[in-house]
């Protein structure tokens, strides 16, 4: 065998090992990816999951799945996927209360932060702090001093104990001093409904999903929880209402169980930042007021550590806790 040949022969071995290589880490034809929304169906989480969904299947090649396994705040479906094969195909989307748990639950099955890889910020969401229609005020200082008139009379609502709904009105009420009580619901469209009858009075919530009850006149916003809204420019934010230091918003994001090879994690990214950049996609997110964001996965894992410590901080300081 001349010199030449046995060359040839080193560079096409070397190039089919490293064909076989990306092979093994490449999907199983036909095998689903499959994207755990650990919240019930029909919030923005779910609704932006399906999106990518209806869009990575053909992006990457491979059937992609929602699966919806709501309870204990997002923590039953996020530990399935703790625990799940590190091979690319499980993928979780978690919103902002995901860095809350060790803080709420000492026995957490899981670690929020190291037991996964960070994919992508998804996207971000304007919350606001709105009122029943019967509250007869109409702006944070009318709030309170309407509630601290009326100690312990008076509930704020929330999406569940432990959700970021719940620790972001619990913040409010201890900033502003406010004696409430709080009543914790199995999601934000049943808290709504007794919002709107009167029987709690106000709740935080983000901007998509009180929009539709604040445009039929249903409920009223009193301030936005962080930025100024473009579609309500006149309405101030809880900081500049009297309270600094205070902002309350949410976002979305997408993370692999961790050990997932960086490959893959870059490949995911990649096409979920490409689909979420679509015009469709955009404008859907939009319209049920998230901001696409798209962040690189070192981007997301910083601000998983910055937030889990921000927030741990808090939710300590104002005692809540889920036995």
């Amino acid at each position: 065998m001349s010199a030449s040949f046995r060359r040839i022969a080193a560079c096409l071995s070397l190039t089919l090992g490293a064909l076989g290589t990306a092979h093994a880490q490449t999907p199983a034809s036909g095998r689903p990816l499959r994207i755990v929304v650990p919240y019930a169906s029909g919030g923005l989480a779910d609704i932006t999951a399906r999106l990518l969904s209806e869009h990575l299947t053909a992006r990457l090649h491979q059937p992609v799945v929602v699966e919806n396994k709501p309870g204990a705040n997002g923590a039953i479906g996020t530990a399935q996927v703790a625990k799940a094969a590190p091979d690319g195909n499980t993928l979780v989307y978690v919103v902002s209360s995901h860095v809350f748990g060790r803080a709420l639950v000492p026995d957490l099955p899981f670690d929020p932060i190291k037991d996964f890889a960070p994919v992508t910020l998804a996207t971000r969401t304007a919350m606001v702090l709105v009122a029943s229609p019967s509250l007869p005020v109409n702006n944070v200082p009318e709030l309170v001093a309407y509630v601290r008139a009326r100690p312990n009379q008076l509930a704020f609502a929330s999406a569940g104990n432990g959700s970021n709904v719940h620790v972001f009105g619990q913040w409010f009420a201890d900033l502003a001093g406010l004696k409430m009580t709080h009543v914790p619901y199995k999601g934000s469209a049943a808290a709504h409904m007794d919002l709107i009858a009167g029987r709690t009075q106000i709740v935080f919530d983000t901007l998509g999903a009180v929009q539709p009850h604040v445009a039929a006149g249903n409920l009223k916003i009193l301030a936005a929880g962080a930025d100024r809204l473009p579609r309500y420019p006149d309405i101030p934010t809880v900081a500049e209402a009297g309270y600094p230091g205070f902002r309350a918003e949410s976002w979305g994001a997408v993370l692999a169980p961790a050990g997932t090879p960086a490959a893959r994690i870059d490949q995911l990214n990649r096409e979920i930042v490409a689909t979420l950049k679509l015009p469709e996609v955009r404008k859907r997110l939009e319209d049920a007021g998230a901001q696409v964001v798209g962040s690189t996965p070192a981007e997301l894992g910083q601000i998983l550590v910055a937030e889990e410590k921000k927030y741990g901080e808090l939710i300590r300081s104002m005692g809540i806790r889920l036995e």
